[in-house]
Parts: C-alpha cells; sequence; structure tokens
C-alpha cells in the first residue's frame, strides 16, 4: 500500500499520520524517544500493514506475474496500484469523501511539529503543497504518482511506464485489492484495539 491506503488507517490527527508516513521515510529504529505513544502505533500499524500485504499469496502470485523488467519493481508498483484501486472505489471504504478526507489530511500533516528528518519533511510538504491524494483515483494521477518515484530513485527504473500494466493486468490487481483490503481492515482494527 502506498501513501493514500496508509494514510486511510489514520485518525487524521498530525502524529498518526505522520506515523503512517514515517516508515517510507526513515528506519522506525531511529525513531526519537520521547515521541508520542499515538505516533508510535501507527508506525507499528504501518509495518503490520505492509508485512501483510507483503507476504499475501495472492499479492505474491500478482508480482510474480508482473513482466520483466516491472517484475523487480512489482511491490513499490503493485503499491501505486492499490492506491488506485482504493480511491476509486473510495465510497465503498468510506463514509467520509475522498477529497474531504485529503483535506482532513492536509491539516494534520501542516500542523505536525514533532521531530522528523529531511525526506520526511520534505513529503510532508509536498502532500500539503501539492494535493495529489485524491489524483488517485484517475489513471493520470497513478501515473504522476509512479514517475515522482521513478524521479526520486537513485537507478534507472520502468515506474513511469509501469501504468501500461494495468491495460493487462488490471482486473487481476481489482480482485487482488477486494481480497486484501478488507484483510488489512480487520488486522488494523485487531491492532487498534484498546491502544493508547
Amino acid at each position: 500500500m502506498n501513501y493514500l491506503a496508509h494514510l486511510y488507517f489514520s485518525e487524521l490527527t498530525p502524529d498518526s499520520c505522520v506515523g503512517q508516513l514515517l516508515p517510507d521515510c526513515m528506519p522506525p529504529k531511529q525513531l526519537p524517544e520521547g515521541v508520542s505513544d499515538e505516533l508510535r502505533h501507527h508506525v507499528d500499524l504501518h509495518l503490520t500493514i505492509d508485512r501483510l500485504t507483503d507476504s499475501h499469496p495472492a499479492v505474491q502470485a500478482l508480482r510474480r506475474s508482473l513482466p520483466p523488467p516491472y517484475r523487480r519493481f512489482g511491490g513499490v508498483i503493485l503499491d501505486v496500484f492499490f492506491d488506485h484501486c482504493l480511491a476509486r472505489n473510495w465510497s465503498q471504504w468510506s463514509a467520509q469523501p475522498l477529497p474531504e478526507f485529503a483535506e482532513g489530511v492536509y491539516t494534520a500533516l501542516a500542523a505536525y511539529n514533532g521531530p522528523e528528518n529531511e525526506r520526511l519533511k520534505m513529503l510532508r510538504t509536498a502532500l500539503v503543497q501539492r494535493r495529489w491524494l485524491p489524483g488517485y483515483a484517475t489513471r493520470e494521477g497513478m501515473a504522476r504518482a509512479l514517475e515522482s518515484l521513478d524521479r526520486r530513485s537513485r537507478f534507472r527504473t520502468p515506474l513511469a511506464e509501469a501504468p501500461v500494466l494495468l491495460d493487462s493486468h488490471g482486473h487481476q490487481v481489482d480482485q487482488v485489492f477486494a481480497d486484501l483490503f478488507p484483510a488489512l481492515r480487520a488486522a488494523v482494527n485487531s491492532q487498534t484495539r484498546g491502544t493508547y
């Protein structure tokens, strides 16, 4: 899951939103002392979401079905494709409209004033300034996300060309997401019960 899906599991507070983003920007072991229990909990949720997604048999099979050179980057590509699935079917998963949810995320991220490294600060600032979360609902917006990941990569990747995979794998991506996302919601609900 990419940014939108992780933020879906936040509580639209500064610490929960940052906690859902932080593991993509900083090794959790480098988390400074004194961060809130809420932030630490959402870091743990992020890691649970990633672990369950990566180990899901249907996700693994889908990744293996991607042709070279995409297969090597299948985890990143599928994370963005799954955000696309979530955004396209947002009303199935949330009563709050996606643009309204996104504004809540931007407000929370702008209000955050806790510890962060440069990478997290850049991501937080980019999300607030560029307001790209609802764009995941369109193929063009999803393609921009993949192009951005490609630009930030230290080496050459096929990420910018990856949207073409939806022509051959789109139905399979939708089916895997429909199986995976309820399992993630159940796991997050179980892990959240009675915390902090």
